[in-house]
């Protein structure tokens, strides 16, 4: 029988690195479309982009994680029925009103020309949301192949076809028409594999049961609105401070500094709500050590790592009307650090049903991040992104303080972020003093892979040596992994993730 962290473990691999694979596609299509558009006109499909994602996160309510929390045993198509029904309705209601109105929001953020592209946007979400049940079923029955090439297949087919279309002059349209495309494949993938009886069987509606969906998602829906506007709604903030041609820029640096913290922080949390789910409540402190200890050694050194080699990294992939990402790049490398934390802490939070505590925490740190960005903008734009750091620095502290009050030890916790942190000043240590010895001295590129390699091989060392434990707790379950260890059961419930 496999035990539940071997399932875990390939869960987390299968949907990492697919991510990352097509993450790398969509990189090398973000890096041909800067060559094709201007910041503002990519600031301005951004703005709009986020006028219709504040819809869709005020009209799901939570209900995706009943699926995965309560959807299980003779319940399940009750559940998963009704969630769908749920769905459907409310995201007519609400996308069809942004798609309607929401344009008339563009001018208060400097980007009238984000108007014309909200319809569209909004007919994106409402496709993938057609789908979003039947995702949820397969996560909550930790099918994690089927997510990560619905992940991948999604990055490249919206790579593709917006080059394609940038490049025959639909300027930002091109990115509209990829988003259309890229929902409609995601949404076809992840129906087939998870059947349409596994969520969309009639079952009697009864009043109960949304009551009971309602109690259950609406401080998820609260703290995801906050949660996703941390995320999004500081692109706004610098439209409103600045320009659509500053929010280009920032959007750019933000998401190359997020490719840590989402395709593989996120995979990570994804994977182990439903891990921690069926783990017997006195077991999830122990597997939450484990967890932040494992995310940290992973995470850190990409995230810093990032941030050290952007200017290099900037000045080769861009065109020179992106070269302002650079600076930006380097300030916003935080926000990896400190994201994934929150996730795994969010993921404990929920599994034990204290939904109300993480939703206060997501509130207090959208304020905090808003307040930050309005408060370091007279000093320009870099100072406005360091609000960023500020905002999810606190979050990270926060959350891992009231977690550890029910359980997890707090020497442990500390100890698996402190350790790998360890490491990554030799990384910093290594990479800095390289770039001494080479700046102006070889191309850019060649000044890349230098510093790429000596910042890999540095923390390697490191982290063998400060993060001892850790570290061959990673590798003992890559080993896993690689040898393919499967079982002809479901795993244990009560299999713990040590």
């Amino acid at each position: 029988m496999s035990s539940l962290s071997d399932k875990t473990a390939r869960g987390a691999a299968w949907t990492i690195v697919s991510s990352l694979g097509a993450r790398a596609i969509g990189v090398a299509g973000t890096v041909v479309m800067t060559h094709l558009l201007e910041p503002d006109v990519v600031g301005a499909v951004n703005d709009a982009m986020i006028i219709a994602l504040t819809a869709n996160w005020m009209s799901i309510w939570g209900f995706n994680q009943y699926v995965i929390v309560k959807g299980r045993g003779p319940d399940s198509r009750e559940v998963t029925f009704h969630v769908t029904v749920a769905h459907i309705v409310m995201a007519i209601v609400g996308l069809g009103l942004v798609a309607a109105f929401g344009g008339r929001l563009a001018p208060v953020f400097n980007a009238p020309m984000a108007a014309r592209f909200v319809p569209g946007m909004a007919l994106s979400m409402f496709i993938r949301r057609i789908g979003s049940t039947a995702e949820k079923v397969l996560i909550r029955n930790m099918k994690f192949r089927a997510i990560a090439m619905q992940t991948a297949a999604g990055e490249v087919t919206y790579g593709f076809v917006a080059v394609y279309f940038a490049w025959r002059g639909y300027g930002g349209d091109a990115i509209i028409i990829g988003n259309i495309v890229q929902s409609t494949v995601m949404v076809a993938i992840v129906i087939a594999a998870a059947g349409w009886s596994s969520w969309a069987t009639p079952v009697k509606l009864r009043w109960s049961r949304f009551r009971d969906m309602t109690r259950f998602g609406v401080p998820l829906s609260i703290q995801a609105v906050a949660h996703n506007a941390s995320r999004y709604w500081d692109n706004l903030t610098v439209s409103h401070f600045f320009d659509a041609g500053a929010a280009g820029l920032y959007n750019m640096a933000y998401n190359l500094a997020d490719i840590p913290a989402v395709h593989v922080g996120e995979q990570l949390a994804s994977v182990l709500l439903p891990s921690f789910a069926r783990l017997a409540p006195e077991r999830r402190p122990r597997a939450l050590e484990r967890a932040t200890a494992l995310l940290s050694l992973l995470i850190f050194p990409m995230a810093i790592g990032l941030g050290l080699i952007a200017k290099p990294l900037i000045a080769v992939a861009l065109s020179p009307e992106w070269q302002g990402v650079a600076p930006l790049l380097t300030v916003l490398s935080a926000l990896s650090v400190f994201r994934p934390i929150t996730w795994v802490v969010s993921t404990y939070m929920e599994s034990n049903l204290q939904t109300g505590r993480y939703m206060w925490l997501e509130i207090v740190k959208l304020f905090v991040l808003l307040g930050a960005i309005a408060i370091l903008s007279r000093w320009g734009l870099l100072w406005a992104a360091g609000g960023v750091g500020v905002a999810f620095g606190f979050a990270a502290i926060a959350g891992v303080w009231l977690v550890v009050k029910d359980g997890p030890s707090p020497a442990r916790v500390a100890r698996g972020f402190l350790q790998p942190l360890a490491a990554c000043g030799v990384m910093v240590v290594a990479v800095l003093g390289l770039r001494h010895v080479l700046e102006g001295n070889v191309a850019p590129w060649i000044d890349l892979l230098a510093e790429m390699a000596a910042g890999a091989i540095s923390y390697v060392i490191a982290a063998l040596i400060l993060c001892r434990d850790t570290a061959k707790d990673f590798l003992s379950l890559a080993k896993g992994v690689l040898k393919g260890k499967r079982g002809g059961a479901a795993p244990d419930p009560d299999d713990d993730l040590d």
